[in-house]
């Protein structure tokens, strides 16, 4: 088997329960058909604390058998949480009869032997077995920090704060020999408040830390900072509808990121329902547009070593100088495209952008002193994207700024376009992607963005 961590959620009950996994696998083959059985198992302790006082407690334990049944190029998807081995037979079978009612497709199979994973690569310090030996006292002194660091505030109406830890193990075994494990630990900590300034107008805010390893976990000032942001929001002015430069801030800035990810996506790509349909090969963003997927970055919230098929990730540039180099393409849309596999997915997506100006731009406030006047993006209030023509439209909360400095919150605006002409726009990108987030984008400049306000 496959070891891709070093901690293993390794008891008699999971060996039991893998077992199970094999059982179904070797029932389905004995009556002529492959499989893959992926085993999920997720745990998750929170502690939430509302006004210095405990809210709400919640510790909860999940796990899930799927399993893919591909039988004379018929191809069926069927999950249960009973791991009886009784019962498991009877739902093996029922999935097998109800498989065979589904249509042929010449495209359903299971990968090609050589694009597996078969490797013993170095742990991607993904888990931390601490997460064991934190006790619900620790859990509650973090949460109850959190929020009493807000306390006392005359702005402040109330005051929220959630600690959460999460456990998340898979493993996967197939017809064609494939058979791993992965573990995944995260811990996060949730500051929220909201405040007023006079009057009935109350403004909420909210800030999030995340880290995979407990001893990471920077929450500290998490409290503080949900403070400061909502009140940086009192007295908002609705701008005049125009033409701005636009800043996106790190913490939100992979929303203009999604419709690209999701339009080289192999199945929208195939169903010719993507603006990036016929893109391959040409230069669709600005020169200074690169993205690469890094999927074997330690420590990184999306590493790993294999994708949900088994294949084998490996590092790629999706976007290079603004050139479409690859789509996101899984064995399955390979076969219907004629096409290589790819990935199903970015694993550790990042942007590499060459700016328009020269110097260092390490966040929002070297950016907004390069662009001098616009408006910074702090946040996204709904919109969508029309994934089949890239137009989109936004609501967003920010601030005006003019002479690289704030100058006041902007409220009820919107930002309208189409993605490839936002990324044709690209100015600046900052240095400063979220270490703990699975997406490494930073901060960012658009110059000319329509936005729309009175």
């Amino acid at each position: 088997m496959i070891q891709t961590n070093i901690m293993i959620y390794g008891t008699e009950e999971n060996r039991r329960e893998t077992e199970c996994a094999r059982f179904v696998l070797n029932y389905l083959e004995k009556h002529g058909a492959q499989a893959r059985v992926t085993l999920n198992k997720g745990c998750i302790n929170s502690i939430c604390i509302l006004n210095g006082k405990t809210d709400r407690l919640q510790m909860s334990n999940d796990r899930a058998l799927t399993i893919q049944v591909y039988y004379k190029n018929r191809y069926g998807n069927f999950s249960t949480n009973r791991l009886e081995k009784d019962e498991l037979e009877k739902f093996a079978d029922n999935a097998l009869c109800a498989t065979m009612f589904v249509e042929e497709d010449l495209a359903r199979a299971l990968p090609e032997r050589e694009l597996y994973y078969r490797g013993d690569n170095p742990d991607l310090g993904q888990s931390d077995s601490s997460i064991f030996t934190i006790t619900d006292e620790r859990k509650k002194e973090i949460a109850v920090e959190v929020c009493s660091s807000m306390e006392g505030n005359r702005y402040l109406v109330s005051a929220e704060s959630e600690y959460n830890n999460y456990l998340d193990y898979q493993y996967i075994i197939d017809s064609q020999g494939f058979e791993a494990h992965s573990v995944q630990t995260d811990f996060d900590v949730c500051a929220q408040c909201s405040v007023r300034n006079g009057g009935d107008a109350r403004y909420e805010s909210y800030w999030y830390e995340s880290a995979m390893h407990f001893n990471e976990l920077d929450y500290k000032r998490c409290g503080i900072v949900a403070l400061e942001r909502g009140i940086a929001k009192f007295n908002p002015v609705k701008a005049r509808s125009g033409k701005y430069n636009m800043i996106i801030e790190n913490c939100c800035a992979s929303r203009v990121v999604s419709p690209i990810i999701n339009g080289l996506n192999g199945s929208l790509i195939q169903q010719k329902n993507s603006f990036l349909a016929g893109s391959l090969g040409k230069r669709v963003f600005g020169e200074n547009v690169t993205f690469k997927d890094q999927p074997h970055r330690y420590g990184m919230a999306g590493s790993r070593y294999f994708d949900s098929e088994g294949i084998a990730t490996k590092e790629m540039t999706f976007v290079e100088n603004g050139i479409i180099n690859n789509y996101f393409i899984d064995s399955y849309y390979s076969r219907k495209l004629n096409m290589p596999v790819t990935a199903e997915s970015p694993s550790v997506p990042e942007l590499v952008c060459c700016n328009k100006s020269e110097g260092e731009f390490q966040g929002t406030a070297e950016l907004m002193r390069e662009m001098d006047s616009g408006i910074l993006v702090t946040g996204f209030n709904g919109g969508n994207c029309n994934g089949a023509t890239g137009d989109f439209s936004y609501g967003i909360e920010g601030f005006r700024f003019r002479g690289g400095k704030i100058i006041h919150p902007v409220r009820e605006m919107n930002i309208t376009g189409n993605v490839v002409s936002l990324w044709n726009n690209l100015a600046l990108a900052g240095k400063d992607p979220q270490k703990w987030a699975k997406w490494q984008i930073p901060s960012l400049a658009f110059e000319n963005i329509n936005f729309n306000g009175k």
